[in-house]
């Protein structure tokens, strides 16, 4: 018990030393005067009516999230597909492909986002949007191949052999049979792709141009030019929108894992 609690204690501190920055930030955003300062001199909503009513923050938003869906829309299914065949065949060069595909994990994005706009101008293509997409996508799919690799691994493979022995052809049993099972994954994995896609800057102050601004290029130079409470707002606003959709999603991978073991251990 005295080991237990102590474990408690110092789960306590780990996370209150990660959510300490984010409710700085979030208290930070109430103070009425012209400069983000901490803790703030009184208590206003005086810079989200300026980020909601203003205008400045809504297209680098919008261009922000149809980078991180679209970027989701490739990364989800080639990482899925990929953590499949390394689940589940065997091949020459298994590891170096896995490695591969895990590559850009260990890879400084500061040297990524360099080797990509020298390719990118070298091979002439001048399509931010496309650019951004391309790179948000090998940078998202390690993510979602460690986090299907996990699922693939633990899933009931007598299921599959049952589809197979009824006359299912292999591709029509992974569709019906194998990706049901690994719905919270393939959810997690999503939302996943989706944050590491929003909210890279790196990379993006790279490959970006004239007539296309992300959300995380607008606040870096905010930081750097006009140290206003809006800065903080915004940030805000995306923290709580992200921990909302996370939250949705942990009652939805709870709510499965319930369905599942009802199923398999029903009650008399």
């Amino acid at each position: 018990m005295f080991k237990i609690g102590w474990l408690r204690i110092a789960n306590g501190l780990i996370y209150l030393y990660i959510l300490a920055p984010l409710a700085v930030v979030i208290i930070s955003s109430f103070h009425p005067g012209e400069y983000l300062i901490f803790p703030p001199q009184g208590f206003s909503w005086r810079w989200y009516e300026h980020v909601l009513m203003s205008g400045r923050y809504t297209e680098p938003f919008w261009n922000s999230v149809k980078i991180a869906v679209v970027t989701t829309c490739f990364s989800l299914p080639i990482g899925t597909l990929a953590a499949y065949a390394l689940t589940r065949y065997d091949f020459r060069f298994k590891n170096a492909v896995q490695s591969l595909f895990l590559s850009p994990l260990v890879i400084p994005t500061l040297l990524f986002g360099i080797g990509l706009l020298i390719m990118f101008s070298a091979l002439g293509v001048k399509m931010y949007f496309t650019r951004l997409v391309l790179a948000h996508i090998v940078l998202t799919i390690p993510y979602v191949v460690r986090t299907m690799l996990a699922s693939f691994s633990q899933i009931n493979r007598s299921i599959e052999e049952a589809s197979v022995v009824l006359g299912a052809s292999p591709a029509r049993t992974f569709w019906l049979v194998t990706l049901p099972q690994v719905k919270s994954a393939l959810a997690a994995s999503a939302f996943i792709s989706l944050v590491m896609s929003f909210d890279e800057l790196v990379v993006a102050l790279f490959l970006t141009g004239p007539g296309l601004n992300t959300l995380p290029i607008m606040i870096y130079s905010d930081i750097q030019f006009n140290l206003s409470p809006s800065i903080a707002a915004i940030s805000s606003l995306v923290i709580v929108a992200t921990l909302a959709i996370g939250a949705l999603l942990i009652i939805f991978m709870q709510q499965r894992t319930r369905k599942s073991t009802d199923i398999e251990d029903p009650k008399p």
